[in-house]
């Protein structure tokens, strides 16, 4: 293995010897293993060159075994989901060749599907093709949840979205009822691979700057305005454990320029911080068990590639690199993340890498993580805690939080701390019976914090950052 010049990411081979290929999107379901579909790296993502490549590794990236998904060279990747080494499912859409003499790119036209393989990416089979989507579909992502549970969405048709659900490993999908979605505006669409999910919660953003969100995977949706700015267009999610805590990457197509929106009410309402110092504005993901986002960029510029990290929902960037392009990242932990470049096959620069795996180190909350959505509490005893329980703004803070509780916290004492990064607990009241709490936070040092609300056998913990 070779290390980029700053010690942050580990170039990888992604094992190609005749394809040169970006990398535009990486499902990783688990600690082992990453799947990673292609682009046309020399010409763009929206470029009229067909890339039906993909790659894969199940030994965490010391070798990467590439492939193939058939051979319609009509068709190009939407997204990809994994569900382990063996089986990955895949949303594609077909080439739209006609959007050249106007728009100078190949367009997403209406056809492809859903294709599905169970035997390392060898053979790909199309999932119930006519039924699931037909030639009148343009489909926008798929996403598996676990084996069984699976949601396939595409652009409106016959007048409302058109979103699929499984709950049978993809044997049989049921297309969500039109009265169970928000109708879509004149000419409203999605982007490919323009979601988030967490659990049951699933965010995807419209080419008119709102975002559809749902609670009960998919089975029913609520939609909400990200920006009224006209030709704004959400092109990528990103929400960390809390599923409040967000950011959305638009861009504005009347001007060309990219922008960093946040939300911290779970994609209720927004607030545009433009393009701050050090963003990147490629891609964004979360890193689960952290407050970290992290960005990524294409640019052949050192000022603008690379990747940054923000841990203050996107108001603030750190850069990580600048060292090479980066199309995309995504993480399964803290410590187990990978970005995808460029590969260019016999070339002496790029000729054997593309892939990057991370080496870096985020800063974590004080509590210990475990599974994605949970938190462990020290040995005391666990809830299952939803969302709704307590909401605290303004996140970040100043000179105050604002709590809200609600059920048992809300209607019994409770004890409420704060705890530094360092585990110490720097500020501790009572409640007895209050739904609204505010919190003097003003003499405390900026930086991260976790709040504890322990109220009989209930414990809530929220991470919250100061700023001044």
């Amino acid at each position: 293995m070779m290390l980029a010049a700053n010690a942050q990411w580990v170039i990888q081979n992604p094992g190609f010897t005749k394809d040169s290929v970006g990398f535009y999107e990486m499902s990783l379901p688990d600690k082992k293993t990453v799947w990673a579909i292609c682009y046309d790296g020399k010409q763009g993502l929206l470029s009229g060159n067909p890339v039906l490549s993909f790659t894969r590794t199940t030994d965490g990236g010391r070798t990467w075994i590439p492939g193939y998904v058939g051979t319609d060279k009509s068709l190009r990747f939407s997204n990809i989901s994994a569900i382990d080494g063996k089986e990955a499912w895949v949303a594609m859409h077909k080439m739209d060749y006609s959007t050249i003499p106007t728009l100078g790119y190949v367009g997403f036209g209406k056809g492809g599907g859903i294709f599905h393989t169970k035997d390392k990416g060898v053979t790909w089979k199309h999932t119930d093709p006519g039924e699931l989507f037909d030639r009148n579909s343009t489909p926008q992502f798929v996403y598996f949840k676990d084996k069984h549970h699976g949601i396939a969405v595409g652009d409106p048709r016959q007048g409302y979205w058109e979103i699929y659900l499984t709950d049978d490993k993809g044997k049989k999908w049921k297309r969500v009822a039109k009265g169970k979605l928000p109708a879509p505006l004149a000419n409203e669409k999605g982007w490919i691979s323009g979601y988030a999910a967490i659990g049951n919660t699933i965010w995807f953003g419209t080419t008119a700057g709102r975002m559809y969100k749902s609670r009960d995977f998919g089975q029913t949706w609520r939609v909400h305005t990200v920006t009224l700015m006209p030709g704004t267009e959400v092109n990528e999610i990103a929400f960390l454990d809390d599923k409040q805590t967000g950011i959305a990457h638009l861009r504005d197509n009347t001007l060309g320029r990219t922008y960093v929106f946040s939300t911290t009410d779970g994609g209720l309402t927004w607030t545009n911080y433009f393009q701050p110092n050090n963003w990147k504005n490629s891609r964004v993901t979360a890193v689960p068990g952290t407050n970290a986002f992290v960005s990524t960029a294409i640019h052949g510029n050192p000022i603008f590639q690379g990747s940054a990290v923000s841990y203050d929902a996107g108001q603030t960037w750190t850069e990580i690199d600048n060292v090479a392009d980066k199309a995309v990242c995504r993480f399964f932990d803290a410590k187990t993340g990978y970005a995808g470049g460029f590969h260019f096959s016999g070339h002496p620069i790029f000729g054997n890498q593309g892939i990057f795996k991370s080496e870096i180190v985020f800063e974590l909350p004080s509590c210990e993580y475990g599974q994605r959505g949970t938190e462990k509490t020290g040995g005391q005893p666990e809830s299952n805690i939803t969302d709704a329980l307590v909401k605290l703004y303004p996140i970040p803070a100043r000179d105050v939080v604002n709590l809200i509780l609600e059920g048992e916290a809300a209607s019994r004492k409770s004890v409420i701390s704060i705890i530094n990064s360092d585990g110490k607990v720097v500020q501790t009241r009572t409640s007895s019976g209050s739904r609204s709490i505010q919190l003097n936070v003003a003499s405390l040092v900026p930086g991260y914090y976790i709040i504890r609300i322990v109220s009989g056998s209930t414990i809530i913990s929220k991470s919250i950052t100061i700023m001044r």
